[in-house]
């Protein structure tokens, strides 16, 4: 069976080892080693044990699973929405000024409007 037919979570080193590990202190020391020794074929992997039952394999495995993404300079999600960090700086740059609120402007529209 060729590798790319696996589906990802599959291909990490520790899901066999993982399967075939029956009590919890064990399965826990098994997640703990993939930040020393995991790549980003753990990401998958971990990412599929976040949704398992215990409650205490799912908290091990986030912790890891973001200090794995951490340690490999991955990028998550929640960072590539965010804006370049060059932007934040954009007023200063071009030495512009927010406008001022202007009290007497009332956009408010009132609610007996929605009754009609």
């Amino acid at each position: 069976m060729n590798e790319n037919q696996l589906p990802a979570y599959l291909q990490s080193i520790f899901h066999p080892l993982f399967q075939h590990t029956t009590d919890l202190d064990s399965r826990l020391m098994l997640i703990e080693e993939m930040l020393a020794v995991g790549d980003e074929k753990e990401i998958p992997f971990l990412t599929e044990l976040e949704s398992h039952q215990d409650p205490r394999i799912v908290q091990k495995a986030q912790g890891i699973k973001k200090d794995l993404i951490k340690k490999l300079g991955k990028i998550t999600e929640g960072e590539r929405r965010r804006l370049p960090m060059n932007l934040c700086f954009i007023y200063e740059e071009f030495n512009l000024r927010p406008s001022k609120v202007d009290t007497d402007l009332d956009f408010e529209v009132a609610l007996d409007i929605l009754e009609h």
